[in-house]
């Protein structure tokens, strides 16, 4: 045998990585259940092209400029006589990530497709795909989105003043543009030193002074004037500070929390370029300056910064006090993106894994060799991994279903999304309870599973694999860290969940909102899939109910994560077993019984023969027809 060396020897052929359109069995699963046959008949190709691209080199040489080239202040925030400057300079790979997302109606699809209350869930899909080769510019992408619909739901209104409605118009056509010259990005600005999710403290501090803002424009195309607001404070986690404007909370004269809008560019003729010239787009920040960026675990692409607002001008939106509920449109909207982005990371983790078992052989003893696919252990580990990511992609796309319809009414196309169609006077007390129920549940569970992906690679999951990005884990992993920290704590979404449960007036609405959901699920008849004996969701849900009826707020606080799992549980049991309805998959039917066994029986499941469990982890993992497939590959070995 000859030595190997640097150059010669075992080289392990690199996997390939398939678009996840076609090989994600979840994504497609969701893609046919959430959608209606007319709509998937229009937009397969465009979705599929979509994740196509998400996986050319162009992207992943983005992904890598951008993580290497990280936003910075340029002069450590002071020009060279040390006046306060505080200009943000960005990578050229963050910039072109930005513009495809734009370009791509990542948001724009929620709006200005003519699929009504189907345009959500195709949008989630769409961004599902894109997540993980953002570098999370989909950060921005998120808030752009809470604005959007915040701002739509203002132009519905009546009560604006003709001034008004022609800056939100405005800033609302840019929010929705698939042009990124035109297009606008949001920043969200709540946190404060104070506190985090915690915003009773704001210290940031609003004043009506209409008369500061004459003849001031946020833009000379179309003379859109500044807000009558000056707004100071400080904000000190700020994420999208490369944002073209912002939703943020500040405090008024009345003492309650009031919402503002403002855009981060003033028009300034007098704007010099650095050598003294007059700038060409004659805009300067509109009272806000970068203190210092922040150094983060992950997310190291995105500019987040402590932020400085001095008579920063914007546009109080709705009444003054009622900050916190209008703020709650674009918490929901952030909530359901921080879900996907979950999901998009774990689904991309899994397809790596799935790519690499089919490449990786090792030893079978007595000087053997296996591929992974023919390992019933690693088989056993990515089915067990791959069937929790399937219960999250169901609740994730439930989500992106429910706000669909809260927007738009629609009639369920098919006896599947009819049974998972409450009644209309309870989408909304619904979406509010689940909403921030994924979002605990999804991100804090997607952490662990990233993590198994990059295990399941060995030391090559372990790397930061920059010279092959499409393998790079490792940083999905690192960023997926923050996804059950930021727009909320677990413990402060657990908090929230059982204050709505238990709210002396809508409580009650909200618990007769998840009485009819799991009612009306666990009715749907089937042939096509056998309820199990020990599988009585309804049951479950009534002693529950009892139980949270018969505490106190206070009392049930300290039990909220448990609360909050058990009705996440409940709710992933119901889509998976209308999901496996649909066409009586088999792979689908047995991630919908291992669930049961594993959540809802007293003993363990029955193992089959070892070659008859390879073969339904397979279909698990690989879908039942590229199971066949891979069987036959190694029947040949």
């Amino acid at each position: 045998m000859e030595p190997s060396g640097a150059n010669k020897g075992f080289f392990q052929p690199a996997p390939i990585l398939p678009n996840q359109f076609y090989d994600d069995v979840s994504f497609r699963r969701c893609f046919k259940l959430f959608l209606p046959f007319s709509v998937i008949t229009e937009v397969e190709a465009e979705v599929a092209a979509l994740g196509r691209d998400v996986l050319s080199d162009e992207v992943f040489a983005w992904i890598t400029d951008a993580e290497r080239n990280k936003p910075y202040l340029k002069g450590s925030g002071r020009d060279a006589f040390g006046r306060l400057q505080g200009e943000l300079v960005t990578g050229e790979g963050w910039r072109q990530l930005q513009k495809f997302g734009l370009s791509r109606g990542i948001v724009a699809t929620g709006y200005d497709t003519p699929y009504g209350a189907f345009s959500r869930p195709l949008q989630y899909l769409r961004l599902h795909l894109w997540e993980a080769s953002s570098a999370n510019v989909t950060c921005p992408s998120a808030m752009q989105d809470g604005a959007a619909a915040l701002l739509r739901k203002h132009l519905a209104s009546r009560r604006l003043t003709e001034t008004e409605r022609k800056v939100f118009e405005d800033a609302y056509r840019r929010l929705i543009s698939r042009d990124p010259s035109v297009a606008w990005t949001s920043g969200q600005w709540m946190t404060e030193r104070s506190g985090g999710s915690d915003v009773s403290q704001t210290e940031t501090v609003a004043v009506y002074k209409p008369e500061g803002a004459e003849g001031q424009l946020a833009s000379k195309e179309g003379k859109i004037p500044l807000g009558p607001w000056s707004i100071s404070g400080f904000k000190w986690f700020s994420s999208a500070t490369d944002s073209d404007m912002t939703v943020l909370l500040a405090r008024t004269s009345h003492g309650g929390l009031s919402t503002f809008f403002a855009p981060m560019r003033r028009h300034d003729p007098t704007a010099k370029t650095m050598t003294g010239h007059p700038k060409s787009d004659g805009t300067r920040l509109n009272g806000v300056w970068i203190q210092r960026l922040k150094n983060k675990l992950g997310t190291q692409s995105l500019p987040t910064a402590e932020l400085v607002l001095e008579d920063m001008r914007g546009w109080l939106i709705g009444e003054e006090g009622r900050g916190i509920q209008e703020i709650s449109t674009i918490l929901t909207l952030t909530r359901i993106h921080n879900v996907i982005t979950a999901c998009g990371y774990v689904g991309r983790g899994l397809g790596i894994a799935r790519a690499y078992a089919r490449r990786r052989e090792v030893g079978a003893g007595r000087g053997a060799r296996m591929k992974l696919t023919e390992s019933t252990l690693h088989m056993r580990t990515l089915a067990n991994l791959t069937a929790e990511y399937h219960g999250l992609m169901l609740l994730s796309n439930f989500c992106g279903y429910l706000l669909g319809i809260s927007e738009h009414e629609a009639t369920p196309p098919t006896s599947a999304l009819a049974a998972l169609t409450p009644a209309n006077h309870y989408i909304d007390p619904l979406l509010r309870i689940v909403v921030p129920l994924a979002k605990a549940y999804v991100c804090k569970a997607a952490v662990p599973l990233l993590y198994s992906c990059m295990e399941s690679l060995g030391g090559v999951g372990y790397l930061v694999n920059e010279e092959q990005e499409y393998l790079n884990i490792a940083r999905l992993y690192r960023d997926c860290c923050v996804l059950p920290i930021w727009e909320g704590t677990t413990d402060v979404l657990c908090t929230d969940m059982i204050r709505v449960l238990k709210h002396p007036q809508s409580g009650t609405r909200s618990l007769d909102a998840l009485d009819n959901f799991i009612k009306n699920a666990y009715g749907l008849q089937t042939d096509a899939v056998k309820k199990p004996p020990e599988w009585d969701p309804v049951s479950k849900w009534s002693a529950l109910r009892w139980y949270i009826d018969d505490k106190t707020q206070g009392d049930l606080v300290g039990e909220g994560r448990e609360i909050l799992w058990d009705i996440a549980e409940l709710l992933i049991s119901l889509l998976l077993y209308v999901d496996a309805s649909t066409d009586g998959n088999e792979a689908a039917k047995e991630i919908f019984r291992r669930f049961v066994q594993e959540k809802f029986a007293k003993e363990k499941r029955q193992r089959d023969t070892t070659a008859e469990e390879l073969k339904r982890d397979l279909a698990i993992v690989y879908g039942v027809e590229e199971a066949e497939a891979v069987s036959r590959e190694i029947s040949k070995l």
